[in-house]
């Protein structure tokens, strides 16, 4: 757009210009052309200045470096000035490779005791507060993908008297705990960023080391390190409705008190030991699991199995098949596996990594693929949306056919590899290679049931023992998605309510995705029907950008306890389960695939629900952005839970 003397200028969001934090959707079409594109789209925009967001204007000690891109204050274009440093809000330099590398190296993560000391003796509590006040703000627990994003809104948010427990020995979550040969991304890069923080990949689909050192590289940015603790577990939460907070119990005794609790444990829990295999205590080989690899152990020119065909199994086949001496693929349900088309950036690609606009296209690209799809399943009748579904799965059928035919010799093989269920019904991904691993003289796949494992091997069910140096379960997690995922007596709410009970009696449901009455000042990162973003990465940040505005409205009024209520909960509940796109997943996921096929599916449970994906209800009204649009205020019951005496008597202190 020019200006009066044809000059081109930026314009800034509608929302700057009448004073207002409101939210620029995505799916706003014109507005996307003159807004959107020059920016990142999401969140970082929505907190009003010199409310929520902390900016060298509001305050002196925030260097406008580490500012992002809508909190340094102004509009597009608009320089500022402060402390006599001059920067310009227009431009945001992505994170680099280089600059990771400076602060860890690549491979498996480093040990960080001696860090781990210095911010222990960081949150030093103050032992002259009076006793109904918490030891923090808040307290994250998990230091994931999910903590990360809970940490950096709160920070952005001007909450920064929080700490965060990480049972691990860094951040990062799972890509901490996954670091077997071939981990690497099954989406693209540019998906698994967050919108704050664009990242300059080196590759279409990223390597587990440069996903790690991108979350953490992240965390150091936003002084997140100084807020941690490592190698600290949590056993069971339990509030204190007299005392308005949390009193977190940790694995070997001590305690952590906060008024505000935020899960951040993930969706993939716990790694499923033996898959129900049972006697893998007798085997006296080396047992190895895809979510804690010993890489001191050599297995070359080694017998070695892999149990499981999914997503780890499809980067640890075709990484170590060539090393091996022979190598045994055990498939119980055949997986959709489509070609990756993974390469390293050449210029042009290191090029766009280096341009927002690049960002912001890739992430709307994505943003409507999505929303296209469950929208489609809403506006469609079900018995057309589901008629729709099953011919497009029977044409893609027969294109798997005729491409396993160019990547496996085998015969026999190839008709094992042709999954019986539809594409959605498990979660399908990209491999590269892992096909053309049972082309190879060495190469196996065996669809004969295994019976139990053996001193030296496993026992299938036609007899026959199988002899290994190591066997490798790649057989998945429990997810957060089913009930007993959820132990009873480790989360007590207000009046006696049990978490784990309320789950097993009622099914999955959380408001927003992210919290449940008679659950004060307590949130998940994901939540039944939590999945509101593209990737993993987008849906952590929405979630807990809702934290980060709900947390911020209680201390606007100066409340200590928020509550959602029972009605807006019981409403956006009737919303989850009666929208016409949840009811076509139900139908096809558990009356079209599990009962018929018996496919083991993340996107069910044992209660016959499919609570993962969250219904869509237009481009426009898209709940997809609830964590934008809705009303603290509305939706929340606050209350005072500090006695008014105690708090002047803190506030004169």
């Amino acid at each position: 757009m020019r200006g009066p003397q044809g000059s081109r200028r930026r314009v800034p969001p509608r929302g700057a210009q009448e004073g207002r934090g409101r939210a620029l959707l995505p799916h706003r079409v014109e507005r996307a052309r003159t807004h959107l594109l020059p920016q990142l789209p999401g969140r970082q925009h929505l907190y009003p200045a010199g409310q929520l967001l902390r900016s060298p204007s509001t305050d002196p000690q925030v260097p406008a470096r580490r500012l992002p891109l809508r909190a340094r204050a102004g509009g597009w274009g608009r320089a500022d000035r402060h402390d006599g440093r001059r920067f310009d809000s227009c431009r945001r330099r992505p994170i680099t490779r280089q600059d990771t590398q400076t602060f860890s190296r690549p491979g498996r993560p480093r040990r960080v005791t001696a860090r781990t000391e210095q911010t222990l003796s960081s949150n030093i509590v103050d032992k002259t507060a009076p006793e109904s006040l918490p030891e923090f703000e808040a307290v994250i627990i998990g230091g994931g993908v999910g903590g990360i994003a809970a940490g950096c809104q709160l920070r952005r948010a001007g909450i920064d008297d929080f700490v965060i427990l990480e049972r691990r020995d860094d951040f990062s979550g799972t890509w901490i705990a996954n670091t077997y040969p071939g981990v690497a991304l099954d989406v693209p890069s540019t998906s698994y960023e967050f919108t704050f923080a664009p990242n300059q990949w080196s590759r279409v689909f990223a390597e587990g080391s440069e996903v790690r050192e991108y979350l953490q590289r992240v965390a150091r940015e936003y002084n997140l390190y100084e807020r941690a603790r490592f190698g600290v577990s949590v056993e069971r939460e339990v509030w204190d409705d007299e005392k308005g907070y949390w009193t977190v119990h940790l694995v070997g005794g001590g305690t952590v008190t906060a008024r505000f609790a935020l899960s951040a444990t993930g969706f993939f829990l716990e790694p499923r030991s033996n898959a129900g295999i049972p006697d893998a205590d007798k085997f006296t080989g080396k047992l190895m699991h895809s979510a804690g690899w010993d890489h001191s152990y050599d297995y070359q020119g080694k017998q070695v199995a892999v149990i499981g065909t999914g997503a780890s199994s499809m980067q640890i086949v075709p990484s170590i098949a060539p090393k091996v001496a022979h190598l045994d693929v055990y498939q119980r349900t055949a997986t959709w596996c489509f070609p990756k088309p993974d390469f390293a950036f050449g210029a042009i690609g290191r090029r766009l990594m280096r341009s927002q606009r690049f960002h912001t296209f890739a992430y709307m690209a994505n943003w409507y693929v999505y929303q296209a799809a469950v929208v489609g399943a809403e506006r469609l009748p079900k018995r057309a949306a589901l008629a729709l579904v099953e011919g497009l799965e029977t044409v893609l059928r027969a294109a798997y056919r005729l491409y396993l035919r160019f990547q496996v010799t085998d015969r026999a093989a190839r008709r094992a590899l042709v999954p019986r269920h539809g594409v959605m019904a498990n979660m399908p991904t990209f491999g590269r290679g892992f096909l053309q691993t049972f082309s190879r003289s060495n190469g196996n796949l065996v669809t004969t049931p295994i019976e139990r494992f053996t001193e030296n091997g496993i026992r299938t069910a036609d007899g026959v023992e199988h002899h290994y140096d190591m066997i490798v379960l790649a057989t998945g997690f429990n997810p957060a998605s089913e009930p007993e995922s959820f132990p009873t007596g480790t989360v007590l709410g207000r009046d006696g309510f049990d978490l784990g009970e309320f789950y097993r009696a009622n099914g999955m449901q959380a408001y927003a995705g992210v919290t449940i009455p008679k659950m004060p000042n307590r949130w998940f990162l994901y939540g039944p029907y939590g999945w509101n973003g593209v990737t993993w990465v987008s849906m952590m940040e929405n979630s807990a950008l809702h934290i980060a505005r709900v947390i911020a409205e209680a201390k606007a009024n100066e409340v200590e306890v928020v509550e959602v209520t029972p009605e807006a909960h019981d409403a956006w509940h009737h919303t989850m389960t009666s929208s016409p796109s949840t009811v076509v997943a139900q139908e096809y996921l558990v009356e079209r695939q599990v009962k018929r096929h018996n496919v083991h599916s993340y996107f069910s449970n044992s209660r016959g629900e499919a609570p993962i994906l969250r219904p869509s209800l237009g481009f426009r009204d898209s709940l997809w952005n609830h964590s934008e649009t809705f009303d603290p205020a509305k939706d929340y019951a606050f209350r005072s839970a500090v006695p008014t005496r105690e708090r002047e008597s803190t506030d004169a202190a």
